[in-house]
């Protein structure tokens, strides 16, 4: 038995492996490019998607999770029934002992060849740290019997599925002939998904010492996507975009980007979910997709200390002009109903509203008994965004007021409003008028967000930034007497940033 405690995060990942696999090795998978992702190497390289749990319990990362534990109302409770779990005298909580603290699953496709409704995983199970032995005696009390070796590794079989172990490495598969070629990636006669450039390059941008990490392969996603577009109706009604092509050419595009990552990690201070790329730019570039530029968002500087949440990003009319070519091109028909929408409210699509929506922008929320907020617009041409932005509220409702004593400007539809002062940079649409002022105190010189993007280390140049006070968002719901859930209260802030390649989400607790 364990004597610490295993967390919820490792179990999980172990209760889909034996999902997967159905029950639970030669080869050197402890040798492999990275401490992170050791199992890779007895992992077929033309696999779907990839998953890896470090479950080594005296690990720092796991002894990280334990103290946060001790801050959530009820978690080292969890922590306990889940120790019990693992440490319990059945067949499930022996193999999960047995299986020690490195173990991943590689899905190796789907096979829907007796439905949609009911697929089939081709897929393995590679456990680096195991307790050989207690694995065989384990493996042959739930009906495993000997098979003929494979390429001199001994081999056991339950039904469909085989494993083989030897040493400290296990390895579990669907299938014989998957793990024939599990063990022929393994001993370096068949390439492994380790050996991946894609791979190798996306995993080198994550976290060093996560309790788990995942991978998926998008050329090899964009392949379903195509058997999944052979199923769908090819037709087109009103003018409306083919779906079976839609999903084709978006198969196409995610051909460009090599690879997908994701880690999640325990930290003193909270937990850290980390995602990385690999792409093609060129690729990209060829369906109109071009890389987001990192930037300084200064209209963080406008965003007030009171509010609970904001969202920072820039250049929302550029990208949704792209995604509108897009469907352009997908359907000649959109063209003629934005031509007409154009004649209709005389505003131009590409000479007014993109430029409009260029520049930073933010969508801001504020504490209150009801909810209020704007989106913040700093366009290069402030007062040729406020005229086209309040011509378009006047459009769709014909209600509308021009300067007031004030000199702001401001066109309406219900409560929310175009709101701007002549001369500023800055303009706010929504219900909360007072964010198109600079605020007395930003929320950059908070206590509470200086700390979080502190601790966090977020960088000055991102590409997109957002932020939750979580602290101030539950004592509001507690004040109204809503009931907030006593582990989700242990969480102060949420902050969530991205660049080119990644982007990292950190939740500050305790």
């Amino acid at each position: 038995m364990f004597s610490r405690p295993l967390a919820l995060l490792a179990i999980f990942v172990v209760a889909i492996a034996f999902t997967v696999v159905a029950a639970l090795g030669s080869g050197s998978a402890s040798a492999g490019p990275d401490m992170r992702a050791r199992g890779a190497v007895a992992v077929p390289a033309d696999a779907l998607a990839y998953a890896s749990a470090n479950a080594d319990h005296q690990d720092a990362a796991w002894l990280a999770l334990e103290r946060l534990a001790q801050r959530v109302p009820g978690g080292v409770d969890a922590v306990r029934q889940v120790s019990r779990m693992v440490g319990a005298d059945s067949a499930n909580g022996r193999v999960l002992r047995a299986m020690g603290g490195d173990i991943s699953v590689g899905l190796l496709g789907v096979d829907v060849a007796g439905g949609a409704d009911r697929p089939t995983a081709d897929a393995v199970l590679v456990a680096t740290a195991a307790d050989g032995p207690a694995l065989i005696r384990e493996f042959e009390a739930i009906g495993f019997v000997q098979a003929p070796a494979i390429d001199g590794a001994p081999t056991w079989e339950q039904g469909a599925y085989a494993a083989t172990v030897e040493g400290s490495v296990v390895i579990v598969a669907t299938s014989r002939a998957t793990l024939r070629a599990a063990i022929e990636a393994d001993n370096g006669s068949a390439p492994s998904l380790a050996d991946q450039a894609p791979f190798k390059a996306t995993l080198a941008q994550l976290p060093d010492d996560p309790l788990a990490i995942a991978y998926i392969s998008p050329p090899r996603l964009s392949g379903l996507l195509r058997t999944a577009a052979a199923l769908v109706p090819d037709e087109q009604f009103d003018g409306r975009p083919n779906a079976t092509k839609l999903i084709a050419d978006f198969a196409k595009q995610i051909d460009g980007v090599r690879g997908l990552g994701l880690a999640v990690g325990a930290e003193d201070g909270g937990l850290r979910i980390a995602v990385a790329s690999d792409f093609d730019q060129a690729k990209l570039a060829t369906f109109g997709a071009s890389t987001v530029q990192s930037h300084v968002p200064t209209i963080v500087e406008r965003v007030p200390a009171d509010a609970i949440g904001f969202v920072v990003f820039r250049d929302l009319g550029p990208r949704l002009l792209v995604v509108i070519d897009a469907l352009v091109a997908q359907s000649p028909q959109i063209s003629g109903h934005i031509r007409s929408l154009e004649n209709a409210s005389d505003l131009s699509l590409r000479r007014e509203i993109v430029p409009a929506l260029s520049g930073q922008q933010a969508v801001v929320v504020l504490a209150g008994d009801r909810p209020r907020g704007a989106l913040l617009l700093a366009p290069p041409a402030p007062a040729a965004a406020d005229l086209t932005l309040v011509k378009a509220m006047r459009i769709v409702q014909a209600a509308g007021r021009g300067p007031d004593a004030s000199g702001v400007t401001s066109g309406t539809i219900s409560d929310l409003a175009v709101t701007w002062q002549p001369g500023s940079d800055l303009l706010a649409i929504g219900n909360a008028p007072q964010l198109a002022v600079a605020p007395e105190l930003s929320v950059s010189q908070s206590g509470a967000y200086r700390a979080i993007t502190s601790q966090a280390g977020v960088p000055d140049s991102i590409t997109g930034l957002a932020y939750l006070d979580a602290a101030r968002v539950f004592t509001q719901a507690k004040a109204k007497g809503r009931a907030v859930p006593s582990m989700a209260s242990a969480i102060r802030g949420v902050v969530a940033w991205s660049t080119a390649t990644s982007a990292s989400v950190f939740i500050a607790i305790g």
